[in-house]
């Protein structure tokens, strides 16, 4: 069964039910071979469950389930929701950016494992390998995207020049104020 003739709906999680407590989304195929998908609190990072669907529904999609039964998709279910919600998203954007960079793992990890194919010409195996790497330096730069938005990027203060004229002071190293009197 190929990824295009499967069809993924994501239900909000008041319409899921509630046979395992851990779990970060819930995937139950219905009768007309439609996964559907809930999730829980953790993996949103937006007010509008319209959003949040829509972004685990795409980071599925982009991970290859050929040749998987239900049980495999819905593991591959659990890990993404479960990654996204490991970002602790706190908005629209910070899902964005943890969606992708959960896709460029599962993309880097897809491509890495082909790449350990047996009897595959070194060429292309080689060519997986660097794929691989390549997803996985885009996904460590999805997260410091991240860090940066949330202020936890590191802050660099650069100087250029500095100046003193004769008569003048210049100190170099920590100022602490002195305490007023």
């Amino acid at each position: 069964m190929s990824n295009k003739s499967k069809t993924t709906a994501i239900l909000p999680e008041a319409q899921q039910t509630p046979d395992a407590p851990r779990e970060v989304a819930k995937s139950v195929v219905d009768a007309n071979g439609v996964h559907q998908v809930g999730i829980s609190e953790a993996v949103r990072g937006s007010k509008s469950d319209s959003f949040n669907s829509h972004i685990l529904r795409e980071t599925i999609f982009s991970i290859s389930t050929a040749n998987k039964n239900a049980e495999e998709i819905n593991s591959i279910i659990q890990a993404a929701a479960a990654a996204i919600g490991g970002f602790k998203p706190k908005d629209e954007i910070e899902g964005m950016l943890a969606a992708q960079a959960v896709a460029l793992h599962f993309g880097a990890m897809e491509a890495l494992r082909r790449s350990m194919i047996p009897n595959q010409p070194s060429e292309i195996a080689s060519k997986l390998r660097k794929d691989g790497a390549n997803l996985a330096r885009a996904m460590t730069d999805m997260i410091d995207a991240l860090d940066r938005k949330r202020g936890k990027g590191p802050q660099v203060v650069r100087v250029e020049r500095v100046v003193v004229n004769d008569g003048g002071q210049a100190i170099v190293g920590t100022v602490n104020p002195s305490p007023k009197v």
